[in-house]
């Protein structure tokens, strides 16, 4: 059992935790300490432009035409490396919450929008529970009797490539893990038997103190790794891990595209000719789900939809013209009575962001198709509002004069 796996040890109340220092290092003064930086900067410097690559004039200005590129490559991809540590905010409490700092001897008592950062760890008692909340999107909801630990909480990649990584000793945790635009950004979750890895996925995680394991699959996609077996679970699906190490997968539910069918009747055929419709990101998720089961052969594959304040979290993988994994944080608005995507940032699949250029072609023949689908729509309704909200998109309009009752 590794370090990260232990139990912290937790002392009898009437413990004190103590702290060892030892003598301080000596210190430099600060000029002194600055003024040897700056000669050494100058010393390389100088040689720097004495080298080769600055006799000339003509190679000074080739030099820098071909170096200024490249150093931007170069700090890009050492951006990858950098990881900078991050907290979680708890968010949400309810009845009788602790929290082990990393580092301290003992359990205090949660404060709400305490940050919790790595290696810190969280319990609720009976009747208790609580919420953590990561980079203002995905959350993390803890039930009674639930002990959950921070393994990791970072950004790289000047901070749009998140890693979030936790370890559920015992309980119930509910986790809506949204998909950031980054490909390369991972949200696991760890039990005493399995490892559990997604990039956008609602699932609910149930472990009993004997290590036996539940996991069940609201939306998206989820990797379980088992020793060195990996089980992919989709929506609706369920695994039981026993702490011998033996699971069992069942189907819980299928995705219903009913409830979006009937949400749209009820808002068309509401009275009067103002129409509003409801979504909840779990609706849409099903929605499209439930299409992709049923029309195999279409241009996208594995969508999912993450609302959040102001803005869409798109991930799906694009079949044809060309195949590759997309993602976008995409925002709306409403032109002439009719919807337009604004897309802010895009990626394809790769850990290196992908030029403009290289994508326009696809996205462009993407965004042509589901415009098609939109057409169909304003037939019966002119829009003039589209709110995105934390969970939830609103699509206010005016039902179109002269249309079937029930398109």
């Amino acid at each position: 059992m590794s370090e990260n796996d232990r139990e912290p040890s937790i002392p009898l109340p009437d413990q004190e935790s103590t702290t060892l220092s030892g003598a301080p290092a000596p210190e430099i003064p600060p000029l002194l300490a600055q003024r040897a930086f700056k000669a050494r900067l100058f010393a390389a410097a100088g040689r720097l432009k004495r080298s080769f690559l600055f006799r000339t004039r003509r190679r000074v200005i080739l030099t820098c035409l071909l170096g200024i590129p490249l150093l931007l490559c170069l700090g890009y991809w050492l951006l990858g490396f950098i990881v900078l540590a991050d907290a979680a905010t708890l968010v949400e409490l309810k009845g009788l919450v602790q929290v082990y700092r990393h580092g301290e001897m003992q359990w205090r008592p949660a404060a709400l929008n305490q940050l919790l950062w790595r290696e810190d760890r969280l319990r609720t008692g009976t009747d208790s529970g609580a919420r953590l909340l990561f980079f203002d999107v995905s959350t993390v909801d803890l039930g009674e009797e639930t002990d959950v630990s921070i393994s990791q909480i970072s950004k790289r990649r000047g901070g749009k490539a998140v890693d979030i990584a936790l370890k559920v000793w015992f309980g119930k945790t509910a986790i809506r893990a949204v998909r950031f635009v980054d490909p390369s950004s991972s949200f696991r979750l760890d039990t005493p038997t399995a490892s559990t890895v997604v990039r956008g996925a609602r699932f609910t995680v149930e472990v009993d103190r004997d290590g036996k394991t539940q996991i069940d699959v609201a939306e998206g996609n989820a990797e379980v790794r088992i020793g060195d077996q990996v089980v992919v679970l989709v929506m609706g699906e369920r695994i039981t891990l026993e702490p011998s190490g033996l699971y069992t997968t069942e189907k819980i539910f299928e995705p219903d595209g009913q409830v979006m069918f009937d949400k749209v009747e009820a808002a068309w055929n509401a009275p009067g000719d103002r129409f509003r419709l409801e979504m909840t990101e779990t609706e849409v998720n099903e929605y499209l789900a439930f299409v992709s089961q049923q029309q195999p052969d279409f241009f996208l594959s594995n969508t999912q939809i993450w609302f959040v304040d102001g803005e869409a979290r798109v991930a799906t993988t694009v079949v044809r013209p060309a195949h590759f994994d997309l993602s976008a944080a995409t925002g709306a608005e409403v032109v002439n009575g009719e919807i337009r995507p604004q897309v802010r940032s895009v990626a394809a699949g790769v850990a290196l962001p992908v030029p403009g250029p290289v994508l326009d072609a696809t996205l462009d023949w993407v965004f042509g198709q589901l415009e098609e689908y939109l057409v169909q729509a304003y037939d019966f309704v002119e829009f003039y509002d589209v709110q995105i909200k934390d969970g939830t998109m609103i699509v206010v309009g005016r039902k179109q004069p002269d249309t079937p009752a029930n398109p």
